[in-house]
């Protein structure tokens, strides 16, 4: 095995050991506490799931094995088939002790520890019955549902929705419809604001034969709200109809049986603290000297602007040019090491996500070849961790879903070795990765066959290849048939449409039947020093990166009216589409007849690559003002920053107030 891969694997799981240890503590500690508990088993059973997936990817059976049996017995504390005792918790810290321990033995080459008793205890664990629970009384508040929504529950949602109804929830079918060309927005948005203060259980997408255009949501929903206070939050989501199941609740003493006492009938849910992100140091320590670093850059030039307001010399004020010109240099430079030490290059990413697609490639009897492109890619650490582990599911889902077998692959005239290509490249300031395959694609009659037979549609009916790729991001759905080392548990692409969305990131997918599949994840960057140009629109301030703009000029007053009613004008010979920034940030249009002498209108690159001196992608901007240049130290938005197409951060400018930062491609893909 190499070393370098060997090393890798060691420390990214001695990092998700050190988080697991602490997920474990503070699930001992709230057990009791029914909607941490279900979300720290969640957590807990995806960081060992990773662990698993990245031993079998370089093949260390020991750790795997541990591992595997670790997340059978979370698998059945999740289902509600095995309470979580004082025994379950033990055994819980016993196996990710063992995993700690089978690491440290791999890292000093030594023997492994006999781990064989605990894989038996942990295995006899996740089979044992828990008799106490099937006979508790709230097993029948599944008879009291309505047949069609009991039948349509999985074990899982089924564990859920009793837990909830125990610790004294009420239960709610949401009924919602959207647009099927913005339903997955809205949907997240509505699923955001309903897990405030309640827990989705359920969710059940369908297709009304009436409204082909429409996706409609039928939601299981407990909490402790009210119908008006539910209905009060929902209205803001467009028509939605609420309907109040009548459930029998459990009394005190079975909750005392069942072993799980109702955390909202003492104390108030309290929040599962976040993870946090080291690069050798935190995340948090490094962002303030970055930010003092960058102060310090703004006070500096500041001083230098008030000292050329004294009347000196012209010796002493090229002088202070020329020392003004070294300073802003120094601290840009510094500003860019500093910047770096939240980078790391993607190339172990990349290379991690083929290994295991070569595992998943070998497990599966398939014959795959794995090209990367742009492992010289450079991206925020904090991102890395986030996408590292999802950019594995999509590959894993190219190799276990796409890739034909090599028989079939020669029956229909393809070689028979498959190709998954992994790509990584830079877009002004979004980094994107693109996944793609050349198997059998998506298949709408698959994808029908999978939705039909676990309840999700109605037999018969015929997905179109639209709402088959919207399809298989639904939680929990899957075209596979059985649990492997690598696929079947349902940890899958809702998981990873999740992750991209919280930092703010974009998930796309393309499919051509035959001819294979690409998804591609666009990340926004968290951090970045640009130079950038200020300008004015509508009494506000923005920032855009100099390195899209090609030029700066103006029109004379008498052909701003002309110019901006035929929507282009002349630069260099070619006939630039012009559009006024008011128009594109939808500001008040500007007053062409209070123009006295000329407006300021800039030249600038639409390609999402590089400006080219060309006029064949640019376009030409009219604003209120240019105020000159600046370094721009831009902040990320986060998971909103999805919301905002064509806004790529915020800076503050040297006078203290906050600029957005335009992305000027995205601003300007509509315009002709």
């Amino acid at each position: 095995m190499d070393d370098a891969i060997l090393r890798e694997f060691l420390a990214e799981t001695e990092d998700l050991l050190e988080i697991l240890f602490g997920d474990l503590k503070t699930l001992r500690a709230r057990r009791a506490e029914g909607r941490a508990r279900r979300e720290l088993l969640g957590r807990i059973f995806r960081h060992v799931h990773t662990i698993k997936g990245s031993s079998a990817t370089v093949e260390l059976e020991p750790i795997t094995k541990i591992a595997h049996e670790f997340e059978n017995l979370l698998d059945s504390v999740r289902l509600g088939r095995v309470h979580l005792k004082d025994e379950v918790v033990d055994a819980l810290d016993l196996a990710a002790n063992a995993l700690s321990e089978s690491l440290h033995a791999v890292a000093r080459n030594a023997a492994q520890p006999d781990t064989k008793s605990l894989v038996e205890r942990l295995r006899h664990l996740a089979k044992t019955k828990n008799d106490e629970v099937e006979s508790t009384p709230t097993r029948d508040a599944l008879a009291t549902l309505p047949e069609a929504i009991a039948g349509s529950l999985s074990k899982h949602d089924a564990h859920r929705l009793r837990e909830a109804v125990e610790e004294g929830s009420r239960l709610f079918v949401v009924n919602v419809s959207f647009d099927l060309t913005t339903f997955d927005k809205s949907f997240r948005n509505l699923s955001d604001a309903l897990a405030e203060d309640g827990e989705v259980i359920s969710t059940l997408p369908g297709i009304a034969s009436d409204a082909p255009d429409k996706i409609s949501f039928r939601i299981i929903y407990a909490t402790q709200a009210t119908t008006e206070e539910l209905k009060k939050r929902a209205s803001a989501f467009g028509e939605v109809s609420l309907t109040e199941l009548t459930t029998t609740r459990a009394s005190g003493e079975d909750k005392r049986k069942a072993g799980v006492e109702s955390s909202q009938d003492s104390a108030q849910l309290k929040s599962i603290a976040p993870l946090t992100t080291h690069v050798r140091v935190e995340m948090a320590a490094l962002d303030a000297i970055i930010a003092g670093a960058h102060e310090l850059l703004v006070e500096t030039a500041n001083t230098f602007d008030f000292a050329r307001t004294f009347n000196l010399q012209s010796d002493e004020r090229a002088l202070v040019e020329e020392r003004a010109e070294s300073a802003r240099r120094r601290f840009v430079e510094l500003e860019e090491q500093l910047i770096s030490l939240r980078m790391v290059v993607v190339a172990q990413m990349l290379e991690r996500a083929a290994r295991a697609g070569r595992i998943a490639a070998r497990l599966s009897g398939k014959e795959v070849e794995f090209e990367i492109v742009g492992g010289h890619v450079r991206l925020d650490k904090s991102l890395a961790d986030i996408i590292a582990d999802p950019l594995l599911h999509i590959l894993r889902n190219a190799v276990d879903h796409g890739i034909e077998p090599p028989s079939e692959r020669a029956r229909i005239g393809k070689r028979p070795r498959g190709l998954v290509r992994l790509e990584a490249r830079m877009e002004a300031n979004r980094v994107a990765f693109k996944v793609s395959d050349d198997g059998r694609g998506i298949d709408p009659l698959r994808i029908t066959r999978a939705a039909a037979a676990q309840g999700v549609i109605e037999a018969g009916r015929l997905l179109t290849k639209e709402q088959a790729l919207r399809l298989i991001f639904r939680p929990g759905f899957s075209t596979a048939t059985s649990i492997s080392n690598v696929s079947g548990r349902g940890v899958g692409l809702d998981v990873v449409e999740r992750a991209v969305e919280q930092v703010g990131g974009e998930l796309r997918v393309a499919s051509e039947q035959g001819k294979g599949t690409t998804f591609e994840v666009v990340l926004p960057t968290t951090l970045a020093l640009i130079s950038s140009l200020v300008i004015n629109s509508a009494g506000y301030r923005y920032c855009m990166d100099a390195s899209r703009i090609i030029e700066t000029g103006f029109i004379a007053a008498a052909d701003v009216e002309r110019n901006i009613n035929a929507g282009k004008m002349d630069w260099r010979g070619a006939a630039l589409p012009l559009i006024e920034m008011r128009k594109l940030l939808a500001q008040p249009a500007l007053d062409v007849r209070s123009v006295k002498a000329s407006v300021p209108v800039i030249i600038v690159s639409r390609n999402i690559g590089r400006a080219e001196e060309n006029g064949a992608k640019h376009a030409a901007i009219i604003v209120d003002a240019v105020e000159g240049e600046s370094e721009a130290l831009v902040r990320g938005l986060g998971r909103h920053a999805s919301r905002w197409r064509g806004v790529s951060g915020a800076t503050e400018l040297r006078d203290g107030t906050i600029a957005l930062v335009l992305d000027l491609p995205r601003l300007l893909e509509n315009v002709q």
